[in-house]
């Protein structure tokens, strides 16, 4: 977890829709994946941050779900457990008829948070992360293309769409998705979009070169502006 900005940045803008807005918050979660109740998880303490929380971790959030042996083992078997795992900005769920779906969100307020590449220290856990990508894109129809590597520039949308397909596999059902901030703070160094369509080519990129354009992932976005 980085040291959260005072004034912008999506860790900031998403604490005060959650904080300060939450009715209008879940409003618009509802209506962009058509549910009528939402959950959200707390996060975790940590006193070793100068801000004493921790985000939710890899696949934590399910420790208390009764397939969460069977998912973990599998994630165990594809995925390098050394290193950084995914941080989630937010986790919370759903019931409907008794069945639970997770809501996995991920938050951008610049388009210099958009672009990471894989950080594997040894080549056996990228080898092992090239495998996961490969066995996720056919498993939903997907060709990765051979100049357009998952483990290059969109790698954290990549091993999103990787854990949505682990939990599928095993059971449990999900959706992400991915907020985009709207009027956050411009300075030399980031370019924060000024309304939708500014944030629509780099979107358009990330899906051409994921090439998930038109794959049945239970993927979605949600535009807030950061002041209306």
């Amino acid at each position: 977890m980085g040291k959260m900005a005072l004034g912008y940045g999506s860790e900031f803008h998403l604490l005060r829709w959650l904080g300060r807005h939450r009715i209008e918050f879940n409003k618009r979660i509802k209506n962009t994946i058509g549910v009528d109740n939402i959950t959200w998880l707390d996060f975790n303490f940590d006193k070793t941050n100068e801000i004493p929380d921790k985000e939710l971790i890899g696949l934590e959030f399910l420790e208390n779900e009764p397939e969460f042996n069977k998912v973990l083992n599998s994630w165990k078997n594809e995925w390098p457990q050394s290193g950084n795992s995914m941080n989630w900005d937010l986790i919370g769920y759903t019931i409907n008829k008794n069945i639970k779906t997770w809501i996995l969100i991920e938050a951008k307020a610049h388009l210099g948070e958009i672009q990471q590449s894989c950080g594997a220290s040894s080549i056996k856990s990228k080898e092992k992360i090239k495998n996961a990508f490969s066995n996720t894109a056919k498993n939903n129809g997907i060709i990765i293309k051979k100049d357009k590597p998952w483990t290059n520039k969109f790698y954290q949308f990549a091993n999103r769409i990787y854990v949505l397909d682990l939990l599928k596999r095993n059971g449990i059902n999900a959706k992400l998705i991915n907020i985009y901030f709207v009027g956050d703070m411009i300075s030399r160094n980031r370019k924060s979009p000024r309304n939708k369509e500014e944030w629509k080519p780099k979107i358009d990129e990330i899906k051409n070169y994921l090439s998930v354009e038109n794959s049945n992932l239970e993927i979605y976005e949600l535009f807030l502006d950061v002041d209306k």
